[in-house]
């Protein structure tokens, strides 16, 4: 299983104005009271401060509210997450598993990658919100240390025989028009019929908070009891058969981006987005995609004025030729630049600079030169909707093995819950 904790660009950008100027102090030291325990975890303490910086962490990344009744819920679903975490560390820990600081640096460093952020510029906008940055390094690390656990304990026991693969490609083969489903999950089980009515409004909770903006894989992480949880609820492409009756009827009748719930599954509630749904040959019916190919030039270190007037020039007489994407592709290897190309671009989602560069190019028009980090770049449409590629055998290995992994996960997280002790004390 592949680990993912990732902030989408969007998430960050509303996070930034998410509260009022007044919670943008700096991070106070806790107070002799905020030192109370919060719930014992077998011989581990969360204490009030550990579980006030999360739920303030989860307020802000996540839009939930943050007053009232929402708080209130929001404090008891973040307290559990807390309670599960502990107990995934101190199994890691009875198996000798290390988790390093560079691993947790690594991650941090992924999310300030992806959203644009320079080094240290996470930690940055946590202290101004009044946020222990260290409240997020805690959950990075559980979370490492978990993905771990299972590769070493859980994942040994999965097998995903040929057969079974074989059977599945024969069935998507079969059906090569009908859509498959990549669903996200958002799961509250109910082992019992006193946990029902808890189950349900926490599912009606974390509902309204996603009508109100709230990042759905962020709500997945915190409130999810699956282990799909750590990467956000992702539960991969799903077809007709592969899902409880139930959930297949609430799925199947969704587009792409809709939310539906609660859902009564066999074993507890579903809150479920459709992120992507599309033919076995990569169509999406919901979304239309281009093909673009982009040629990157790069810039000398520290360019004069000429020097960078001679590279546009050179990338925009290379545009101006080309009369399809083949050409291109051709002029930018005797230039000895750098291609690359993207067969499912939705425009819409693009950067707003990037998108005003493509979506106005008909099939085979090339863009304006573009600047960006020491490199000029054109880009080129080279076909509408191309679709993209049917899954192959491994990816349909991946999916049966990621689901079974997450099943077995699921499973003994709870055991691990059951016997282990825990006093709440809140």
């Amino acid at each position: 299983m592949v680990l993912k904790i990732v902030f989408t660009a969007a998430a960050l950008a509303l996070a930034l104005g998410a509260m009022p100027d007044g919670a943008a102090a700096q991070q106070k030291p806790p107070r002799g009271d905020d030192r109370r325990i919060a719930a014992i975890v077998n011989r581990d303490a969360i204490t009030l401060y550990d579980l006030e910086q999360r739920t303030r962490f989860i307020a802000l990344t996540s839009r939930a509210a943050d007053s009232g009744e929402g708080r209130k819920r929001l404090l008891e679903e973040v307290l559990r997450a807390m309670i599960n975490e502990r107990l995934q560390l101190q199994e890691a820990a009875r198996l000798a598993i290390e988790v390093t600081d560079k691993e947790v640096q690594t991650q941090i460093t992924d999310i300030e990658r992806r959203n644009r952020m320079a080094p240290g510029g996470l930690a940055k906008v946590l202290r101004q919100h009044n946020i222990d940055p260290h409240t997020f390094d805690d959950q990075i690390r559980a979370s490492i240390a978990w993905q771990k656990v299972i590769q070493q304990k859980i994942l040994p026991q999965i097998r995903v025989s040929d057969t079974e693969v074989e059977a599945v490609m024969k069935r998507l083969k079969e059906n090569k028009d009908k859509l498959q489903y990549r669903v996200q999950e958002i799961f509250l089980p109910v082992e019992s019929p006193a946990q029902q009515g808890r189950a349900l409004q926490t599912a009606q909770f974390i509902l309204t908070q996603l009508r109100a903006g709230a990042s759905f894989e962020i709500l997945a992480r915190q409130f999810s009891q699956t282990g799909t949880a750590s990467s956000g609820g992702d539960m991969g492409f799903l077809f007709e058969g592969q899902m409880e009756p139930e959930i297949e009827k609430t799925v199947t009748s969704m587009k792409t981006g809709q939310i539906a719930g609660p859902v009564r599954g066999a074993g507890g509630y579903y809150i479920l987005r459709v992120s992507d749904r599309r033919t076995f040959g990569g169509r999406n019916p919901d979304v239309k995609t281009i093909s673009v190919i982009q040629g990157v030039l790069r810039l000398p270190e520290k360019p004069t004025p000429a020097q960078m007037k001679e590279v546009q020039a050179q990338i925009a007489k290379i545009g101006a030729e080309a009369k399809e994407c083949a050409d291109l592709v051709k002029a930018m290897a005797e230039a000895k630049g750098i291609v690359r190309r993207s067969d499912d671009v939705i425009v819409e989602e693009q950067r707003p600079e990037i998108r005003a560069l493509i979506a106005p190019l008909k099939v085979n028009q090339v863009s304006r030169p573009f600047l960006e980090q020491n490199t000029y770049s054109v880009f080129m449409h080279c076909a509408d909707d191309p679709g993209g590629k049917p899954p192959e055998v491994k990816d349909v290995r991946e999916a049966l093995q990621r689901q079974r992994l997450g099943a077995f996960a699921e499973r003994f997280l709870k055991e691990l819950r059951r016997s282990a002790y825990v006093d709440i004390r809140v």
